[in-house]
């Protein structure tokens, strides 16, 4: 069964979130820990075999190459990054997902451009990250300015404005990971998916997946498919309704 599931905060932690459980650390920067992933997450995907899981994510192409290696015990051939703009197969990048992601956000590339032109002139350079023309960020300690200085200036019919803690993300609203994930079902002939996230970012992929596991927090912007609502350690939670999911296929299969 495919299983597209966010990264930062639904399947991997920052060295700033504590826990006092054991952790396998999958994310180094600088020769410092960065990102960990829980002990009971991390057996469950090394060992599973029902679902195929897609990381589907706002990370760049550096930020990303940062887990893989750690992924790879895991037999993950397939990732989205940049928001579900590029897909990544064996770590190498799928030149034609790119040309058709180039294609569907042509119609939002004037108000991107122009976003980007504007935030340049009151921010400086060292604090906006692009990974242009499908997304850029500021990183900030006042992101609430910054979210309502992009956002009065934004079409929202062209451009998704989103924050992420002291960072403010612009990126084409042809691009969002809901649209990513039903390109990727098609192109690879699934009929159905599981999708898995905890944030405003995920809310458009949570939306149209069959299934979607997701925190309390962003549970009311869901309104259709079967939706899984977890509390907790969301990464583990998440573990434990996967594996009632597979369950409850096998059952279907000896009850028939």
């Amino acid at each position: 069964m495919l299983l597209f599931t966010d990264l930062d905060n639904t399947l991997i932690y920052s060295h700033r979130h504590a826990t006092s459980d054991p952790v396998i650390w999958v994310e180094t920067l600088n020769g410092r820990k960065q990102s960990y992933i829980s002990e009971r997450t991390y057996r469950f995907y090394r060992s599973q075999e029902f679902f195929k899981p897609v990381p589907l994510t706002t990370r760049r192409l550096s930020q990303y190459s940062r887990l893989a290696d750690s992924f790879a015990v895991f037999g993950w051939e397939d990732a989205l990054i940049c928001n579900g703009s590029i897909l990544l197969r064996n770590g190498l990048e799928d030149r034609e997902w790119t040309r058709e992601s180039l294609e569907l956000s042509q119609k939002d590339r004037k108000e991107y451009n122009m976003l980007s032109d504007l935030i340049r002139k009151i921010v400086p350079s060292e604090d906006i990250v692009s990974a242009d023309p499908f997304l850029f960020y500021v990183k900030t300690d006042d992101a609430d300015h910054i979210y309502d200085y992009l956002s009065s200036h934004a079409d929202p019919e062209h451009i998704s404005i989103l924050r992420n803690s002291r960072k403010v993300y612009c990126i084409p609203r042809s691009l969002n990971k809901g649209m990513a994930a039903e390109r990727y079902r098609a192109r690879f002939g699934y009929d159905e998916y599981i999708a898995v996230g905890d944030s405003e970012f995920d809310v458009p992929v949570l939306s149209m997946a069959d299934v979607c596991i997701c925190p309390e927090r962003i549970a009311g912007f869901i309104s259709r498919g079967r939706k899984i609502v977890c509390s907790g350690m969301f990464s583990d939670q998440v573990c434990d309704r996967l594996e009632e999911i597979q369950n409850e296929f096998y059952r279907g299969i000896t009850s028939d």
